[in-house]
């Protein structure tokens, strides 16, 4: 071995201890943020929501903290945005936000006196930004079948509690225990959410006739015309008759311009219509060979579809006289 190399050896193996003596004094200069293991609690922020001309002012924790029919809030609210709604409703979420979300606070609620570390009722308040938005999603979800309730403005059993509306939230509250006097506790928790201003009264527009069957809401491209949206259908029986009547709301300017849509699908499509005279409102008669004859009649804020009848004293029920 020569010199040279039995040097650099030395000064190699001289060097080591000054290495370790670095990294150790390195290591001791740690971020506490990557070490702490505390729970981290999701921030308790108000729900966004969306401007709507039906928005009210939303449920805060506190309203929801208090006891309700004999139960008292366990742990802290849970509020979700569009961001992370698949956390608490995966695989479900872009339905809710293509529907108008606009956030969600999720309860969990035990017995008062209670130290149950397990809830008993889950209340989840959906903000679905318009009291129409928030009935459409109230009518998918609960089926055609589903047995009214008295809570809020509407409400249906569900296999697991009941779910309603008020305003433009939509409420499911689930019971763990059969034993939970449910409808009692929902009661009390829409008394919780803020007062509508302008109650949800599209349903006052309907005529009152006959047996109502059903009512449903078709959120887009009702009978394939993808110009309609937000569409309300309701079924009367009226003697042997099955009536079904559609319902679209808007602004005096969004029903002008459907109503011209209409007129142009008329025209595009060779469908034949004819207009009638009904003391000064306009109202127009199609002869559909897919649907049979049915009524368009427009009003300043709404139009409705009449389909299943020819009779005049019925349709009389949706022409108001100018």
């Amino acid at each position: 071995m020569n010199q040279s190399s039995l040097i650099y050896r030395i000064l190699l193996i001289c060097l080591l201890p000054c290495i370790a003596a670095a990294v150790y004094i390195s290591g001791q200069r740690y971020d506490t943020a990557l070490i702490n293991f505390s729970k981290v609690t999701m921030q308790q922020s108000p729900i966004p929501t969306e401007a709507s001309p039906l928005s009210v002012e939303q449920p805060s924790t506190k309203q929801m903290s208090r006891d309700i029919a004999g139960f008292r809030q366990l742990g802290q609210a849970e509020h979700y945005t569009k961001e992370n709604l698949y956390e608490h409703v995966d695989g479900h979420a872009e339905y809710f936000i293509s529907a108008g979300f606009a956030g969600l606070t999720v309860t969990e609620y035990i017995k008062s006196g209670s130290s149950a570390k397990q809830g008993e009722i889950q209340a989840e308040v959906f903000d679905m930004g318009k009291s129409l938005q928030a009935f459409g999603v109230l009518s998918d979800e609960s089926g055609t079948n589903a047995a009214p309730v008295s809570v809020g403005s509407m409400g249906f059993k569900t296999s697991g509690g009941l779910s309603f509306i008020k305003g433009p939230y939509y409420v499911k509250i689930t019971a763990f225990s059969p034993r939970t006097p449910l409808l009692r506790f929902a009661k009390t928790f829409a008394d919780t959410l803020p007062e509508e201003q302008g109650n949800f009264k599209v349903f006052s527009k309907f005529p009152k006739m006959g047996k109502i069957e059903h009512t449903r809401f078709i959120k887009e491209g009702y009978h394939g015309l993808d110009f309609l949206h937000n569409v309300i259908e309701r079924e009367y029986a009226v003697g042997d008759k099955k009536i079904k009547v559609a319902l679209m709301t808007g602004s005096r300017q969004e029903i002008g311009a459907l109503r011209l849509s209409f007129l142009d699908y008329f025209k595009k499509y060779a469908v034949p219509h004819e207009k009638i005279d009904k003391s000064g409102r306009e109202v127009y008669k199609v002869i559909d060979k897919y649907e049979g004859n049915w009524f368009l009649i427009p009003d300043n804020d709404m139009i409705y579809g009449v389909f299943g009848t020819d009779d005049q004293v019925i349709l009389a029920n949706f022409i108001r006289v100018k």
